[in-house]
C-alpha cells in the first residue's frame, strides 16, 4: 500500500453539523478552523446564512472559532463582517502552506494539538491539517455542482484517483473516510 497519508483526514463526518463536537471538546480541544467555500456556504455565494451564523455563535461558546479559507481577502471581508477571526492569504501562503495555519494557532493562542480543522477538500484543508499535526476532519462539499474551476481541477485530477487508489488498496478505509465523500 503506497500512498501519502498526508491526504487522509483524521475523521469523516457527512455536514458540519454531524461533527460530535462536546467530544472534542472534553478531550482538550480548544480551537476550530472551518473552510469557507463548500464548507460553511456554498461556492459563490457572500452571505453566510443565519442557520450557519447561529451554529457559529453557539459554538463559539465553547471553542475559539476561526475561519481559514483561500478565498480572497474582499470576499471573507464582505461575508464575514469582522465577526469571526480570519487572515487575508497572499498566493504564496494559501492552504495547504502551513503559514495560515500557523498565525490562525498563534492568533488564537492554541498549540496545534489543541487545534481541529474543518474542510471539504483534501489538497487544502486536510493536507495542510496535517502538515501541521493539527487534527483534520473532512465534510463532504455542500454543493460540486458549482465549485470554482480551480477546485475542479483538484477534485479531478488529485482527490479522485487517490480515493480509488484507497479503494482498491484499503478498502475498509475508504469506508470509513470517503465512501459518503465522494458520493
Amino acid at each position: 500500500m503506497k500512498y501519502d497519508y498526508k491526504y487522509i483526514p483524521k475523521f469523516y463526518y457527512d455536514s458540519i453539523f454531524d461533527i460530535p463536537y462536546d467530544m472534542f471538546y472534553q478531550q482538550g480541544i480548544k480551537a476550530l478552523l472551518f473552510d469557507l467555500d463548500n464548507t460553511l456556504i456554498l461556492p459563490k455565494v457572500t452571505k453566510i446564512d443565519d442557520h450557519i451564523q447561529f451554529f457559529l455563535q453557539k459554538i463559539s461558546l465553547k471553542f475559539k472559532v476561526g475561519i481559514l479559507s483561500n478565498a480572497r481577502l474582499k470576499k471573507q471581508q464582505k461575508i464575514l463582517n469582522n465577526n469571526y477571526f480570519y487572515i487575508g492569504l497572499k498566493w504564496y501562503h494559501k492552504k495547504p502552506s502551513k503559514w495560515g495555519f500557523m498565525q490562525s494557532l498563534e492568533f488564537m493562542n492554541v498549540s496545534c494539538e489543541q487545534a481541529i480543522m474543518i474542510g471539504d477538500q483534501l489538497t487544502t484543508d486536510v493536507l495542510g491539517a496535517n502538515k501541521m499535526k493539527i487534527i483534520s476532519i473532512l465534510v463532504k462539499p455542500l454543493n460540486r455542482n458549482n465549485e470554482f474551476l480551480i477546485t475542479k481541477f483538484r477534485r479531478f485530477v488529485i482527490e479522485r484517483p487517490f480515493i480509488n487508489k484507497i479503494k482498491k488498496e484499503n478498502f475498509k478505509l475508504y469506508q470509513q473516510k470517503f465512501q459518503n465523500f465522494i458520493k
